[in-house]
C-alpha cells in the first residue's frame, strides 16, 4: 500500500521511521510543506499518485477538506493527551519552565484540562491560555502566532505550546520560548492501522469476491506424529473438520487439494462479517487448540475467481515463509497486509502442543515421553478412555502386572482413575476399570 504522508519535515521523517520499522507493507511517499495552506496545491497534483493519504495534523486535513475532494482514502493524527504529556515532560526535565503558566493551540480545553488533572496539577495553579482549533484559513497561523506573542509579552507565560511547525519557527525567530508538539509514535502507528483498514475496505467494497487458501504447516520433524501414521491421518481430520466449521460460517464452497491444502471461496461481506473486518480470524486459534497441527492462511480479493485465487495463494505462501501459524490478505494481487491477528478468548491459557503436553505428563507421573503417548493412541485409536487392567496390558504390550504398576503412577498424579471393577469372562477375580485423563 503507497502512502502519501502530507506534513512538515519533521513529523513526515518520523512517521517514515515508524512506517520503515512496523509496516512494511506500506511505501511511505512524503509531500513536505513549509506552511499547513500549502497542502491543498500538493493534493491537487499528486493526490492519485498514492493509495491512501495520512495528515500530519488535523489542520491541513481540515484546510484540504474545504478544497479537494477525496479520491483515495484520508486520515489524520489526532491530537492526544499522550503527545501533550510528552511535551510538558520535555519542559519539565530539560528546561526552566513553569508548565502551569503556558500559552497553547490546536487543543480544546476539556482534552487539556484532563492532561492537567492526570499528572495532578491543580485547577487553582494553572494559568493556562488556550488557542481553540478553528477552521482553517489562509491567516490562521498569523493569528497563532500573535496570539503566543501577546500571551508572552502582555500575560507573561512562561513558554508557548505550538502545533504548527510554521508558529514555531517564527515564535523561534522572535527569540519566543516555544515547544513544538509532535504526535507520539504509538498515536501515528494507531492513525496508519486505521488507515489500513480505510483502504482494505474501500478495495473490498470493488472487490466482492474473497479466496482463502489454507495449508497445514509441515510437522516437525521430531514431533510424536511424525513417527505414527495413524495419529497423523487423525489429526488432518481434526483440521478437517475445524476448516469446514469455519466453511459453513462463512458459507464457503470448499475445494480439497491433496493431504494439505484447502481452497475455500466466499464473497467479502460473509468474510468480514465473521472476521470483524478482518482484524482477526478464529481458525487460527482453533486449529491450534483442538488439534496438533498449525496452519497457513492466504486470503485474497479480486474481480474475478482467478485473481482472487491467486492472491490467496500468495498470502498462503508468505505465511509459511513467515514460519506458519499466521494469515495475510492479499488485494490487488500484489499487496500484503498482516498478519491477521490470531483470535483467541482472552481468559484462555495458551494452549500447548501435542509434545509439550506429553512432555508435561510424562515428568510430573515419572515415565518416558512414549509411554503417555502409546497410552494416548491406544484411547484415540479404541475412540474411548476407560479400559480394565487386563485389557488394557495386551494392547500396551506388557503383562497385567506392570500395567498396573504405570497406572498407579498416572492415578497418583490425576491422570488415570478407578472408576469400578468388572468381573472378565463370566468368572475370576474382577478387574479394575480405569478412565485414562490425558487432555
Amino acid at each position: 500500500m503507497k502512502v502519501g504522508i502530507i506534513g512538515p519535515s519533521k513529523i513526515v521523517a518520523k512517521t517514515r521511521q515508524i512506517i520503515q520499522k512496523d509496516f512494511p507493507q506500506i511505501e511511505p511517499v512524503e509531500y513536505i510543506y513549509s506552511i499547513y495552506s500549502e497542502t491543498p496545491d500538493i493534493l491537487k497534483y499528486h493526490q492519485l499518485e498514492v493509495d491512501t493519504l495520512l495528515f500530519t495534523g488535523k489542520t491541513p486535513y481540515n484546510l484540504a477538506g474545504k478544497f479537494i475532494k477525496p479520491s483515495v482514502p484520508w486520515e489524520y493524527v489526532p491530537r492526544s493527551g499522550g503527545s501533550l504529556m510528552r511535551v510538558l515532560l520535555y519542559a519539565k526535565l530539560w528546561t526552566d519552565y513553569d508548565i502551569c503558566n503556558i500559552s497553547v493551540d490546536t487543543y480544546d480545553q476539556d482534552l487539556l484540562h484532563e492532561v492537567y488533572t492526570e499528572i495532578g496539577v491543580p485547577v487553582d495553579q494553572r494559568k493556562i491560555y488556550i488557542a481553540e482549533e478553528n477552521q482553517p484559513t489562509a491567516g490562521y497561523q498569523a493569528r497563532i502566532c500573535d496570539f503566543h506573542k501577546r500571551n508572552y509579552r502582555e500575560n507573561h507565560v512562561s513558554c508557548c505550546i505550538t502545533a504548527l511547525q510554521g508558529a514555531y519557527d517564527e515564535l523561534c525567530a522572535c527569540s519566543i520560548p516555544c515547544l513544538l508538539l509532535v504526535p507520539t509514535a504509538n498515536i501515528i502507528r494507531e492513525t496508519l492501522y486505521k488507515l489500513q483498514l480505510k483502504y482494505l475496505v474501500k478495495v473490498s467494497q470493488q472487490s466482492q469476491l474473497a479466496a482463502i487458501c489454507i495449508q497445514i504447516d509441515p510437522t516437525n520433524e521430531l514431533s510424536l506424529l511424525a513417527d505414527d501414521d495413524y495419529q497423523a491421518a487423525l489429526n488432518r481430520t481434526k483440521v478437517s473438520e475445524q476448516i469446514y466449521l469455519f466453511a459453513q460460517r462463512i458459507q464457503a464452497a470448499v475445494i480439497e487439494s491433496g493431504d494439505r491444502n484447502y481452497l475455500l471461496f466466499t464473497t467479502v461481506q460473509l468474510l468480514e462479517n465473521e472476521t470483524n473486518h478482518l482484524k482477526g480470524i478464529d481458525l487460527l486459534h482453533a486449529v491450534q487448540t483442538n488439534t496438533a497441527s498449525t496452519i497457513s492462511i492466504g486470503i485474497g480479493y479480486g474481480k474475478t475467481a482467478n485473481e482472487a485465487k491467486c492472491g490467496a495463494t500468495r498470502g498462503m505462501l508468505h505465511a509459511g515463509k513467515k514460519g506458519g501459524n499466521l494469515a495475510f490478505i492479499v488485494y490487488n494481487g500484489k499487496k500484503i497486509i498482516g498478519p491477521l491477528a490470531n483470535v483467541a478468548p482472552t481468559a484462555d491459557p495458551p494452549t500447548p502442543s501435542v509434545d509439550e503436553k506429553f512432555l508435561r505428563i510424562s515428568e510430573k507421573v515419572g515415565v518416558s515421553i512414549n509411554t503417555v503417548f502409546k497410552l494416548h493412541c491406544i484411547a484415540a485409536q479404541h475412540g474411548k478412555n476407560e479400559f480394565t487392567i487386563n485389557e488394557l496390558a495386551p494392547l500396551f504390550g506388557v503383562t497385567i502386572r506392570t500395567m498396573n504398576r504405570i497406572i498407579e503412577k498416572f492415578a497418583a498424579h490425576g491422570y488415570s482413575k478407578i472408576i469400578g471393577k468388572r468381573v472378565m469372562g463370566g468368572s475370576g477375580r474382577p478387574s479394575r476399570i480405569i478412565r485414562l485423563h490425558l487432555g
